[in-house]
């Protein structure tokens, strides 16, 4: 199982425009084969930090998901947007340290 942690820094002002976009990639991915679970939250200390909180089954299912149509085509649009640099975080569980 792999875990990853994305987030993204949106400009204040822009956060309207990027709301229907995150909740296209967010429905649409919780659809995907091998997502076990996608999920969006926000900051309540810094209003542009989003964060996802992603479990896949496997690495294949994340790669499938980061070529998917719909990730080609609104990551790009709401990168448009950001204040800084997204940063991804890729995870394993600790039990499977063991």
């Amino acid at each position: 199982m792999l875990y990853i942690i994305a987030e993204d820094f949106i400009h204040p002002d822009k956060i309207q425009a990027v709301l229907p976009l995150y909740h296209e990639l967010v429905e649409l991915t919780q659809q995907e084969q091998g997502c076990l679970s996608y999920e969006l939250t926000h900051d309540l200390k810094d209003e542009g930090h989003f964060l996802f909180l992603e479990k896949w089954e496997t690495e294949v299912d994340l790669d499938h998901h980061i070529s998917s149509e719909h990730f080609q085509r609104l990551v790009p649009e709401i990168n448009t947007y950001t204040r800084l640099e997204s940063r991804f975080t890729r995870m394993l569980s600790f039990k499977e340290m063991e």
